[in-house]
Parts: C-alpha cells; structure tokens; sequence
C-alpha cells in the first residue's frame, strides 16, 4: 500500500501545506486525515484491547478513527513532532483499545491532490479589487460583499461528481436539510466536517453515507 502513494515525514508534508499558504498547516493536515481526504502511515502500531494481547501492526495505514482520536486528545503536535503517540483506552470490556502510534508518514500524492484542489478554490475567493469612485455623490444602498455573493452562488450549484467535499449551503441542498439539522449532524460524527482556513466544509462521502445514494451530478 505504502508503494502506491510514496511517504512523506510530517515538517516536509507542513512544508507543502505553508507553500500554499494555508494557515495552521499542523490541525489542517490532522484534519485532513482525521476526514479521510489524505492517507497516512506509521512506522508501528500497537493495539491493546482491554484484557485482550498486544496486537502489533507494521508499516500500516493509520485509520480515520484514530486521527479523530489524536485530535480529541491535543496530541497534533506530539503527532508531527516525530514522537510516539500513546492514546488511553477504555477500561472497559469491549471498549476503544489502547493505542501506540510510532512514526507517522504522509502519502506525498494524497496531500498533493487534496491541496491542488483547495488552492484550486482558494483562487476563486481571492481578495476582490477595490471598487472604483462612484460617477455620482448620492449614496447608495449597501451591496453584499464578494464572499456574501459567493457564498449565494454556491448555494446553487450542485456538488459535481469527484468533489470530495461540499459546502454547508451545498450539503442543505442535496440533503433537504435545514442548518441547524446539519450543525448538529457535524456535532454527532454523521456528517464529517474539515476546515481549511476560515471555511467549513462537509466530506461528500459522509453525507452519500448519510443519506444512502450519490449525491454528486
């Protein structure tokens, strides 16, 4: 598995996160893999289940719950740092096992992809221009800004197929679903939700998930 998508230490996968200039490349790359939009890897995994043997695993990928599980538990920095990540377990029979997570990796081409794509829409919500002198002293009423406009364009247009994520406006639109079911959705782990700057943005797979059929056109 590692062969097909070649690793990459976590300070160069942070290097190519600030090389596109996203802000706290740290939390947007755990949020990334925490939303299963890039693949990771570890050196070793050791599973203890309560009351169960040690179960060690090698040059694996890491799964999404357990990125989730890092986040929950601010060990983000412990992750990047190069160090050993020791998640506590249940102490109860059939609970989440312990977990110790030794030498994370990134898939160079995962992150790639996912940052081209985001860059890609980055462009789109660069700073607009600064309107020009109205011919006229009379004042007029006050016009949404670029991003408010945006924002309504998005809300119309439908998630295409191979988007791997959608905006708010975009899952309430595929979904039928009002705000505040959605917020709280996110809330509850149906709905996946990743940030990258300033913008929330559901995963398409968890809301395919959600409601049982393709959502993209």
């Amino acid at each position: 598995m590692m062969s097909f998508h070649r690793p990459i230490l976590p300070g160069k996968a942070i290097e190519l996160v600030k090389s596109r200039h996203f802000d706290g490349p740290e939390e947007l790359l755990a949020d990334y893999a925490a939303a299963g939009l890039i693949k990771t890897y570890a050196l070793m995994r050791e599973i203890r289940p309560v009351g169960g043997p040690t179960k060690t695993v090698r040059d694996s990928q890491i799964p999404q719950d357990e990125w989730a599980r890092i986040v929950a538990s601010n060990n983000i920095m412990a992750a990047l740092n190069g160090g050993t990540i020791q998640l506590d377990g249940s102490k109860l029979p059939g609970g989440l096992p312990a977990i110790r997570i030794t030498g994370i990796s990134f898939s160079e081409a995962s992150l790639i992809k996912i940052l081209d794509r985001y860059c890609a829409d980055s462009s789109v919500r660069s700073p607009a221009a600064p309107p020009k002198a109205s011919p006229t002293t009379q004042e007029k009423p006050l016009k949404p800004s670029s991003e408010d406009q945006k924002r309504t364009q998005e809300a119309v247009l439908p998630i295409k197929a191979g988007d791997l994520t959608a905006s708010i406006a975009q899952t309430m639109q595929s979904t039928g679903l009002g705000r505040t079911k959605v917020d709280q959705l996110m809330r509850e782990g149906d709905l996946v939700r990743t940030k990258v700057g300033s913008r929330a943005l559901i995963t398409v797979e968890s809301i395919e998930r959600l409601v049982g059929a393709k959502v993209a056109r």
